[in-house]
């Protein structure tokens, strides 16, 4: 790798590392500030945020590096395997015992509290260590299928009857290459598989969910209402509030049973309902302080910077074409087929084109946007679907009110999302990324492995993204707000 790549590397590192201990500044509670609290999982937050960054905009480094010599390719595949070793630890060890440890008893001392977290890790780790070392003795071959041509220019007397020979094709023959791939890329192939669930769940909600929070947060902006309407909508505001003082009760008698439960079912039926309280009740808490900063905002209207949902509006107009032309490209380049062929390389053309015309940083940027765009896509997912589900744990990230183990929870779920972000992106601009390390590990080897080459093959997670994003939309079309039904009766019984 050249001296430019490698400082661009550590100069981008540098950078997301410094952006992210800011986020963590803004968004981390108060009870959770300063230097000495919660210091290690603050440094896992900024150390697995960086990582997952990094994980897509090494992707346009992957490209810079395979338009230059081989050995660059070989640095580069050395540099994917070392983030996904760091990947893999993190996901499976370091952030699940920072949370077990974050969320036990603090009334207990630091020792019990470790050895509690230790117990937990340690059941973890021997359910994962089973699942890949099992899954590897089985499932470590690629089946590449390889084309074998044959041509005969014995009979050719000179060499134009040799080069007119070498077009008549004697044998074509169809086989399969079977390979035994590294550990390392069975590891990212496992990673990768899981985390394919996450992103059509989450990214396919958030392709459609980004624009139209954004869109929402400009139609629902604050607006000049007379004295009755502000009154009126105070009293919506009381009753929704003694709703959810109901409901936290019943979360407490819920807590109660859970505690006084007899036997493993029924302890564990106890928790379901129970958790499912809980995130009822979040997401009430939720959609509450939501609609009471609008109403504050409303009594405050002369203050309002109506610049701020101008910018909402523009930024989800913005990302309403982002997620048009992602899916589009989707569907022309990956879904539709013509004689074996994509129907249209679209996107791949465009940055090609961009590419050969000398305008390659322009490239690089397009490319590194789209797969960020994806990534933020999947977080977006992960809030709105857990605001509507109730059986997903909720942990929204909201400025100054976001607690450590949100934060621990989220870094897990964009890390994992993150393999399989990257690995749909070295699909989806294979002509553009052809050739780079990360195309041969996954276009290559991982799309190829056993059991795993059924989905990739087929194009399973692509049309349950594709699919998944439609009937999103189609759903937030019908029912936009994220407002809990019961919230929504205690407003109807005030009509």
């Amino acid at each position: 790798m050249d001296a430019f790549l490698w400082i661009a590397t550590i100069v981008i590192a540098v950078l997301l590392f410094i952006i992210n201990i800011y986020l963590l500044a803004i968004y981390c509670h108060p009870d959770d500030n300063g230097f000495g609290a919660s210091l290690i999982c603050k440094f896992l937050v900024v150390f697995g945020l960086t990582l997952s960054w990094a994980q897509v905009l090494l992707l346009p480094l992957d490209v810079a590096a395979s338009r230059g010599q081989t050995q660059a390719i070989e640095d580069m595949q050395v540099f994917w395997y070392v983030v996904y070793g760091a990947v893999a630890v993190m996901i499976t060890v370091l952030l699940p015992f920072a949370i077990f440890y974050y969320e036990s008893d603090d009334e207990k001392s630091m020792g019990q509290r470790v050895c509690s977290a230790l117990g937990s890790e340690i059941c973890m780790a021997i359910i994962v260590g089973l699942i890949l070392f099992i899954s590897w003795a089985f499932l470590n071959v690629a089946q590449i299928p390889v084309e074998i041509i044959v041509r005969d220019i014995a009979d050719a007397s000179n060499s134009a009857e040799a080069f007119n020979a070498i077009g008549l094709i004697q044998k074509q023959n169809s086989e399969t290459l079977e390979i035994k791939v590294s550990f390392a890329v069975y590891v990212m192939a496992l990673m990768s598989f899981f985390g394919w669930f996450l992103f059509v769940i989450f990214g396919g909600v958030g392709l459609t969910a980004l624009p139209m929070d954004f869109i929402e947060g400009y139609t629902n902006r604050p607006k000049q209402r007379s004295r009755t309407e502000i009154d009126a909508d105070k009293q919506k505001l009381r009753r929704k509030c003694q709703e959810l003082i109901d409901l936290g009760k019943q979360v407490e008698i819920d807590k109660d049973n859970a505690k006084l439960a007899d036997g493993w079912w029924s302890k564990r039926k106890a928790n379901g309902n129970l958790q499912r309280m809980m995130n009822k009740f979040t997401s009430g808490v939720l959609s509450f302080e939501k609609e009471y900063m609008a109403y504050k905002a409303q009594i405050d209207y002369e203050n309002t910077n109506p610049l701020v949902y101008l910018g909402k509006l523009l930024l989800g107009i913005l990302c309403a074409l982002v997620s048009f032309i992602w899916l589009l490209h989707i569907l022309l380049f990956l879904i539709i087929k013509s004689d074996g062929y994509p129907l249209h390389t679209f996107l791949n053309k465009m940055l090609i084109g961009l590419e050969e015309g000398g305008a390659g940083f322009i490239a690089t940027a397009i490319f590194a946007g789209f797969s960020l765009y994806l990534v933020w896509a999947c977080q977006k997912g992960n809030i709105k679907f857990g605001l509507r589900i109730f059986l997903i744990s909720i942990h929204p990230m909201k400025e100054n009110e976001t607690w450590m183990n949100s934060f621990l929870f989220n870094v897990l779920l964009i890390l994992l999302c993150c393999v399989s972000v990257t690995q749909f992106c070295s699909y989806a601009f294979s002509q553009y990324a052809r050739l780079t390390a990360i195309d041969l590990i996954f276009g290559t080897q991982i799309k190829y492995l056993k059991f795993f080459n059924y989905f990739y093959q087929y194009n399973v997670f692509i049309y349950a993204f594709a699919v998944w994003a439609v009937i999103t939309f189609l759903y937030l079309m019908i029912r936009p707000s994220d407002k809990p039904d019961f919230l929504k009766e205690a407003e109807e019984k005030l009509v």
